[in-house]
């Protein structure tokens, strides 16, 4: 982490909300963002990640805390904070009347950029989200892909400094959606970005930190390999090549072996998981010297379950867990 506060981009201290008194959004999350972090942000419906946003871009009071934004404590009245970010919120929508140009122009225009300057920059911008050919057209017209690079010409007009989008490719298509992560990886090479998204494929191939809520309460932050690094790797799948007789000689072997939990075959694809009190490198080498030993051939090893997806999953259950140990140890108590 930086030493100097100054150098981080978003940093909050037990930042709270509460709505009307009884629903608790967010509870108490502490947490930093350095330059040049893509933050994921995940967590159920509900978890409290566009609270966390809206408080983020000052949006909304929080009831206890604070979000400071460029070392500055970010509240509705920070404007000058929100013209250093670049916004796009979940299903963002668009005057219909107006085209691209007539949009992003008039967007410009609140920043107040001189004329000299927003023409040039619209003209690249609308460029750089290929939209060109769609420049005057209605926007009344246009595909979800397309309403979604216009989203980001207009997220990057003011410039910004940090970039918080929610859901960006919430909606899209496969084409579409490739599109935005191609461009979020550019822009990562020059930007801060926090991605609120509920695709953990999304995330595992654009950001390089993770921070998960759940109930409104933090419950990781830190790099994508430390979340990946928190889950037992005990499950594999092995695609071989050898004769049938061989491979089924190998499977007999291999469930004879007291720490190999699970093994199934099905055709050529060997599937195995592991107990977890022996370390998967002397399982994996056992399971070699098997398949060796009857001359079959290993054409791909891969673990089961994106890494990603299976840490955050972990993470969510054994957090609800808890809450219903403690919540049963109080009735208890009782």
């Amino acid at each position: 982490m930086a030493d100097d506060a100054t150098e981080l981009i978003v940093e909050t201290q037990h930042l709270t909300k509460i709505y009307q008194n009884r629903q608790i959004a967010l509870n108490d999350v502490t947490l930093t963002i350095e330059p040049g972090c893509v933050l994921g942000l995940l967590g159920p419906n509900g978890a409290g990640k566009t609270t966390f946003l809206r408080l983020v871009l000052g949006l909304h009071r929080p009831t206890a805390g604070w979000a400071k934004v460029f070392g500055r404590v970010m509240n509705p009245n920070s404007a000058d904070l929100r013209r250093r970010i670049g916004y796009i919120p979940t299903n963002p929508q668009f005057p219909r009347g107006m085209t691209p140009i007539t949009y992003l122009d008039y967007i410009a225009r609140l920043f107040g950029i001189p004329s000299g300057v927003r023409k040039p920059r619209l003209a690249t911008l609308i460029r750089a989200v290929d939209l060109l050919p769609h420049s005057g057209d209605s926007i009344a017209h246009f595909t979800p892909g397309m309403t979604a690079r216009l989203a980001v010409a207009a997220s990057l007009i003011n410039e910004p400094d940090l970039l918080i989008w929610d859901e960006p490719t919430h909606g899209l298509d496969i084409e579409a959606r490739r599109s935005m992560l191609e461009l979020i990886k550019t822009l990562a090479a020059e930007k801060t970005l926090i991605l609120s998204s509920h695709n953990l494929t999304d995330v595992d191939e654009v950001c390089n930190h993770a921070a998960v809520l759940n109930k409104g309460q933090l419950i990781f932050h830190g790099s994508l390999q430390d979340l990946k690094g928190r889950i037992k790797k005990n499950h594999y799948e092995l695609d071989l090549d050898g004769e049938q007789k061989a491979i089924t000689k190998s499977v007999a072997a291999l469930r004879g072996l007291a720490e190999f939990k699970q093994v199934l075959l099905r055709q050529r694809r060997l599937e195995v998981k592991f107990g977890d009190e022996t370390p998967n490198s002397a399982l994996l080498a056992q399971l070699f010297t098997v398949l060796n030993d009857n001359k079959v051939t290993i054409i791909t090893v891969r673990t089961i379950g994106m890494q990603t997806e299976q840490a955050y999953l972990d993470l969510v259950e054994r957090e609800e867990s808890r809450g219903f140990a403690r919540l049963y140890k109080d009735t208890e108590a009782a």
